[in-house]
């Protein structure tokens, strides 16, 4: 029997081959829903044959998975994206196809796909599958071939305390400080020799970056190793950044709430003249000394900015960012867990919950119907600047603690066998928490509850 609920008027079917795949999520306590493979990349070659390559997700996984098999020789041609803002777009280069039209036109005799979508990997497994691909055979997800992806916080800090981040509405905080170059490097050494498939390095979790001065040294070190950079700002400070796009980082996210007024409440500290001064000096810059850096940016829906969005897309086609789009979420999942147990949250944490146009207690009623499905966070470890290795990327209290070593001195092995035995991770997936932010970026729902005013190309 298929899993069915309403939202808003948004009906999402749960396929009962979810059921059937990841009945024991929670009998474990943690995903055992990643089969951990790790194939050397002889071993894929082999299975590729000559087939041509496409990358299922032109998104953050997406970019790693194009690196990390170029570094391999093995030549993506193309990416698959159901996303309506990637539509007749590009990514390095490479054309991006819906899933519809791709399987009416290439047949897997030919053609070889590789999933590299975060939330949505086991959707995408299961749609290859009806289409006649096996996997193993015609397929393989990106997510079993690399052990982690890495969120390193190179900056222990940030400069405003926005009421939807823990910046802002959490009490307690880790130690601040600045990842140093020296440390970066034996980082960096070390996630290439545990983790060859690694593509991508995200530099960033819970702090700006931009206030790391080491910041450019560390982008050339993480391209000298062939990987990508990945680097998220709220760019909402008056600290020149062009040494930084000298660099060359290959993806820059921007983060957004709203036009005006509208932004500087929940961009809590920061000031709208100065952070569409930054916008159009990052597009100067990018001109000048990066073209191929893909800007991305990151809009947060709530109720009170939905009518910004004519605006917001405009600034986009100006400034050529690739828009991407999310209903507002109230982080940590700390914040979200709180909600669920009935407990009292911040004065800060209430004010976004009061925002949100995708309340709390709606999301939660989907990720519970999904609790079975995986976790897209155990396949991400968030590694702090002073080399902490924290619980998870999304839980933020620094009482939560994985393991005692720091990464250098520890194995993947350790760090997978710490989660599999943790009863956070296991209370967590029993109440669906692990699946909430999935739920706030799924595009489907937001076209679902018309929740922006999208405008239509002519």
């Amino acid at each position: 029997m298929q899993s069915l609920f309403y939202i808003a008027g948004y009906h999402r079917e749960i396929p009962k081959a979810f059921v059937a795949t990841f009945s024991n999520t929670l009998k474990f306590g943690v995903s055992m829903l990643k089969i951990t493979e790790f194939q050397s990349p002889e071993k894929i070659v082999e299975i590729i044959e000559n087939r041509r390559v496409y990358i299922w997700g032109a998104r953050h996984d997406g970019y790693a998975a194009y690196i990390a098999f170029k570094r391999h020789m093995v030549m993506p041609v193309g990416y698959i994206d159901s996303s309506p803002s990637l539509a007749d777009t590009e990514v390095f280069g490479l054309p991006i196809t819906d899933p519809n039209s791709f399987f009416a036109q290439q047949s897997s005799k030919n053609t070889f796909i590789i999933v590299a979508s975060g939330f949505f990997a086991d959707e995408i497994a299961l749609k290859c599958e009806e289409e006649g691909w096996h996997k193993g055979k015609d397929f393989l997800i990106y997510g079993e071939l690399r052990r982690f992806n890495y969120q390193v916080d190179i900056s222990g800090m940030c400069n405003l305390r926005c009421i939807s981040c823990p910046r802002g509405n959490w009490p307690r905080h880790r130690k601040p400080g600045f990842m140093s170059v020296q440390t970066y490097e034996k980082l960096i050494e070390k996630i290439l020799l545990d983790d060859p498939w690694t593509g991508i390095i995200t530099l960033y979790n819970w702090g700006e970056p931009l206030l790391n001065p080491a910041l450019p040294e560390i982008i050339d070190i993480t391209r000298e190793k062939g990987l990508l950079s990945a680097i998220s700002s709220n760019l909402a400070m008056d600290k020149d950044f062009k040494s930084v796009v000298e660099s060359c980082p290959d993806w820059f996210r921007i983060s957004n709430s709203g036009w005006g007024k509208n932004y500087e409440i929940t961009h809590t500290g920061a000031k709208w003249d100065r952070f569409i001064s930054n916008c159009k000096k990052l597009t100067d810059y990018k001109k000048i000394y990066s073209p191929k850096m893909i800007i991305e940016f990151f809009f947060h829906i709530y109720s009170h900015n939905r009518k910004d969005f004519p605006k917001i897309q405009n600034l986009c086609n100006e400034l050529e960012f690739t828009l991407r789009y999310r209903h507002a979420a109230l982080a940590p999942l700390d914040n979200i867990a709180l909600v669920v147990d009935g407990k009292q949250i911040s004065d800060a944490a209430s004010q976004t919950k009061t925002l949100q146009f995708l309340h709390v207690e709606e999301v939660m009623d989907i990720a519970l119907s999904e609790r079975n499905r995986p976790c897209f966070y155990m396949n991400h470890l968030w590694i702090d600047w002073n080399l902490s290795v924290a619980h998870c990327m999304e839980w933020y209290d620094p009482s939560l603690i994985l393991l005692q070593k720091k990464f250098m001195s520890v194995t993947l092995d350790e760090i997978e066998s710490a989660r599999i035995g943790s009863e956070h991770c296991r209370k967590c997936m029993e109440k669906g928490i692990h699946r909430a932010y999935c739920v706030y970026g799924d595009e489907k729902l937001i076209a679902a509850k018309s929740s922006i005013p999208i405008q239509k190309e002519d």
